[in-house]
């Protein structure tokens, strides 16, 4: 049984902040990608289309944040979708959350654009297959991958 929910992610303040805390420590070998004064910036959503970002959130039962990634519109490519900055509370993982967050961001693309592609930079190539992702390149045992719909 599923003891969490996912939906937008909270624009407050407050929202954010958690958000901005949750990326920076539960992805410490991405600090430099993952630089607080960037994050503050990068997740705040906008709904400017068509260069929309959007954050979902993970919630425990109590409110709390376990989870957080995001899907934006890629600004040099047009009918191009970006999976980017995910992470998952260390006390969370193995439980699906991660997996439910891939599922929920790829499904509001495909069901608010008819067609186009989505892409992601991973480490976890097995993982994005599943979601019928392919290959595009690797480079320093970092995949990035494409779903045409």
């Amino acid at each position: 049984m599923k003891t969490y929910s996912i939906r937008p992610l909270d624009a407050t303040s407050a929202g954010l902040a958690d958000a901005v805390n949750l990326l920076c420590s539960n992805c410490p070998s991405e600090s430099e990608r993952y630089d607080e004064s960037r994050l503050q910036t990068e997740i705040c959503p906008t709904e400017t289309q068509p260069f929309y970002r959007i954050f979902f959130g993970a919630y425990d039962v109590d409110g709390t944040l376990i989870g957080v990634g995001g899907v934006k519109a890629a600004d040099w490519a047009s009918d191009t979708h970006i999976l980017y900055m995910m992470a998952v509370d260390k006390n969370h993982r193995g439980k699906g959350v991660g997996s439910d967050l891939e599922r929920v961001r790829i499904e509001w693309v495909m069901d608010n654009f008819t067609h186009g592609r989505c892409l992601v930079s991973t480490r976890h190539k097995k993982r994005f297959e599943r979601w019928h992702f392919k290959t595009v390149s690797e480079v320093n045992n970092r995949y990035l991958m494409a779903l045409e719909f």
